[in-house]
């Protein structure tokens, strides 16, 4: 379910978008959630991950955030 704005990303099946959350140039692998008023940039982000509200994840295009399966961020 895609509530927000998603931009140059892959997204696996079953994962979540909250309202007004923005996810661009990131690979999000599937059961991930990404809360609502959430910010993620170049993540890349394992199974069944959790982003948390107003939660800013941002990395760069020569340094992307990896975040571990099941982590909660």
């Amino acid at each position: 379910m895609i509530e927000g704005e998603v931009e140059n990303s892959i997204l696996f099946r079953g994962v979540t978008v909250g309202k007004d959350a923005v996810v661009k140039n990131s690979i999000i692998m599937q059961g991930t959630e990404v809360s609502e008023n959430t910010h993620l940039e170049y993540v890349v982000a394992d199974k069944e991950a959790k982003f948390v509200k107003e939660k800013e994840v941002l990395g760069t295009y020569g340094n992307l955030v990896y975040v571990k399966k099941r982590e909660v961020m």
